[in-house]
């Protein structure tokens, strides 16, 4: 029988480096590198990569925030039913939606943790696939990860072949390029997702921000063909 003690364990140090060994690079740190190039510029470097905002909150959301402070308990996790209301109202307004019932609206505490934990949510596992903008929102890929699932960057389809796709990102407007997806192509996706039981999530955070091509929301019957299905 062995005598010898059992091995120490390993200092905090070690075992972050352990399993920081055991994780795929982070999206984020492969940009590191053209950082540096730009830096090296004449000119120097700008940088666009972090939207910190600058300009004083107004006085409107302000006041709102301190009206709100004085509430006891935690609030609802799907929010107040005049806050569903008020997005589904926008929705309708700005998006054109078809009807959603109370069900279909869901505040969440930020975009990103959303977009990180949705692959996870919707059951996506290894051996599937999340297929995601050839140029995109690198959490996209992070929730993909997360899952265990693979990562397909692309903006077509046909691309696919014989991959098990669970989850199709679409973003329109997009980050970072821009690009404004037009309806044919929205209702494509759309109708190559139902035909495979694949979930369309469609990033449209930039809706208000396209400048001389009106975006088209998925929401929009001219997309879905007025089911949500």
């Amino acid at each position: 029988m062995d005598q010898r003690p059992p091995p120490a364990p390993p200092t905090s140090g070690t075992a972050a480096r352990t399993v920081s060994s055991l994780l795929p690079e982070f999206p984020w740190d492969r940009l590191i590198p053209f950082k540096r190039r730009a830096a090296a510029h004449p000119e120097g470097l700008v940088d666009l990569s972090v939207g910190t905002p600058v300009d004083p909150t107004p006085a409107k959301v302000r006041h709102a925030l301190g009206h709100a402070s004085d509430a006891a308990g935690y609030p609802a996790v799907w929010g107040s039913p005049a806050l569903r209301e008020a997005i589904r109202a926008y929705l309708r307004r700005r998006c054109g939606a078809v009807a959603m019932d109370d069900e279909s609206v869901l505040p969440t505490i930020g975009s990103k943790e959303l977009v990180a934990s949705l692959p996870s949510q919707l059951g996506v596992r290894q051996g599937e696939t999340v297929l995601i903008p050839a140029v995109a929102y690198p959490t996209y890929a992070v929730g993909a990860r997360l899952a265990g699932a693979d990562v397909l960057a692309s903006d077509s389809t046909f691309s696919v072949g014989p991959r098990r796709v669970r989850l199709v990102w679409v973003n329109s407007p997009a980050n970072p390029t821009g690009r404004v997806l037009p309806v044919d192509h929205l209702r494509k996706v759309v109708s190559w997702a139902r035909e495979r039981g694949a979930v369309v999530a469609s990033d449209e955070c930039y809706f208000e921000c396209a400048w001389d091509v009106e975006p088209v929301s998925v929401l929009d019957p001219e997309v879905n063909g007025g089911s949500l299905d």
